[in-house]
């Protein structure tokens, strides 16, 4: 035990000295030989898993937490009954079906769990009018479809632009909506971008990014999700993949080369593990923090860094004295066009389908905590409590989960001046290949598009 303790301590030291890898200071139960390492065990990891499988490759997926599926939770109660308080839908097309059919999952077309809303300022708890001149959705996604349809570059999800950039997509959102008169299709935007934060402040091209052409066409063609919940298309892949993934694990020290990567992890008793590989595919948000121990140069720190981004939290609470059978939607009058809250803010309370339980979207900057998150919601219902808007009684905190970091992003000088184009310039740099949503958008079947696109140019690399 004391000579064990003695060799992590040095190995930690050494990682600390930036000692270059060795081999030979693992015993060979403790190194991995593949052909893709594979950060990430989100949507965008595990599929690049089961699609480089699928290809013959051999992998191993480094998993921060206990189970695969990042976002996709699924809450699931003794009675069996169940709901989903991460990812509600995917888009439903020939890819996401296939890709359903090789885990052997079953699906069914994702239908509303109420067509009820009620409209409640947060801030004061008490019951507000619903915007003005909200339109129906269908009628708002047309309106919206024909205004961003000619960004014909930036359909399949990605930040790829011209140069120059238009400067509309530059611009603050409030501008665009303003000029397009696309003010009755905000309450439809904001539901698919309000991980971005203030919309209205936010620069064009990202509310684009996060609704584009291929989620609007899907608010037509539907959506779709497993039938046993959508944590049960994480179940099937962690048993395809099975000892492929490492649990409770973080990587400590990367050593990369135009030949092959070498990757260190550690899992959360202190057994570290040497991973080496071919290739290395990055599927988590690159940001700096995330990053830590990776041995980035000049030019990866320097695109990285500029990355900002909102805190995103999702809470499932019970006993908050909410009818069942309602969404409740954080509605500020005060804040025109659309009423939309201020941040940090929680969107909605949100009825998942199961009696007694609400849901709730939180989103903060990057300075905002689980703590304040928790003490933003509990107050909400307070304040409703008191307004006499609900009987609010002993509301229970159950759970609450970290999507952070929530759509990376940069500014509009730094867009303009090319940073999207660098970023992507990246692919292959060292054998480093990077896929998720800070290069396509926060859609599963859109990211599972663009990783089709990255395992095609590991190939050939």
């Amino acid at each position: 035990m004391v000579w064990k303790l003695i060799s992590v301590l040095l190995f930690v030291a050494a990682i600390a000295n930036g000692a270059f890898l060795s081999e030979s200071d693992f015993a060979p139960e403790d190194t991995i030989v593949r052909d893709v390492c594979i950060i990430g065990g989100g949507s965008t990891g595990t599929y690049a898993a089961i699609r480089l499988k699928e290809q013959g490759k051999s992998v191993a997926v480094v998993e921060q937490q206990h189970l695969l599926g990042g976002h996709t939770e699924t809450f699931y109660l003794d009675s069996g009954e169940y709901f989903d308080y991460g990812v509600e839908g995917l888009i439903s097309n020939e890819l996401s079906r296939n890709y359903f059919r090789r885990l052997g999952v079953e699906w069914r077309l994702l239908l509303p769990d109420t067509l009820i809303m009620e409209n409640v300022n947060f801030e004061t708890g008490k019951r507000v009018p619903p915007p003005g001149g909200v339109l129906a959705t269908i009628a708002a996604a047309i309106l919206y479809r024909g205004v961003i349809e000619k960004y014909d570059y930036l359909r399949n999800g990605t930040i790829s632009l011209p140069d120059p950039v238009p400067e509309e997509l530059l611009r603050p959102f409030r501008e665009f909506v303003s000029e397009h008169r696309i003010e009755g299709a905000l309450s439809l935007i904001f539901t698919f971008c309000q991980n971005l934060g203030n919309l209205m402040d936010v620069p064009t091209i990202y509310i684009i990014q996060a609704f584009g052409i291929q989620q609007v066409d899907a608010i037509l063609s539907g959506f779709l999700v497993p039938t046993k919940g959508g944590y049960e298309l994480y179940r099937k892949a962690a048993e395809v993949l099975g000892a492929d993934v490492l649990y409770n694990s973080s990587v400590v020290q990367t050593e990369r080369s135009r030949s092959s990567v070498k990757v260190v992890v550690q899992d959360s008793t202190g057994q570290s593990t040497l991973i080496h590989a071919q290739k290395l595919l990055i599927t988590i948000p690159p940001t700096l923090e995330n990053l830590k121990g990776f041995d980035l140069d000049e030019t990866e720190t320097g695109i990285f860094q500029k990355l900002v981004y909102n805190n995103y939290y999702v809470a499932v609470l019970n006993h908050t004295g909410i009818p069942d059978k309602i969404n409740v939607v954080n509605t500020n009058p005060d804040n025109g066009p659309g009423s939309l809250p201020h941040m940090p803010y929680a969107w909605r309370l949100r009825y998942p389908g199961v009696s007694g339980y609400v849901t709730s979207e939180i989103i903060g900057d990057v300075s905002f905590t689980a703590n304040d998150a928790t003490e933003l919601i509990l107050s909400g219902l307070s304040r409703m409590r008191d307004a006499g808007t609900y009987n609010v009684t002993t509301p229970e905190l159950l759970l609450l989960a970290s999507h952070s970091p929530a759509t990376p992003m940069v500014s509009p000088q730094d867009i303009q001046d090319g940073f999207y184009r660098r970023m992507y310039g990246l692919q292959g740099r060292q054998n480093t290949f990077y896929t998720g949503r800070s290069f396509a958008s926060d859609h599963s079947p859109i990211l599972w598009a663009y990783t089709d696109a990255v395992i095609q140019w590991m190939s050939l690399a």
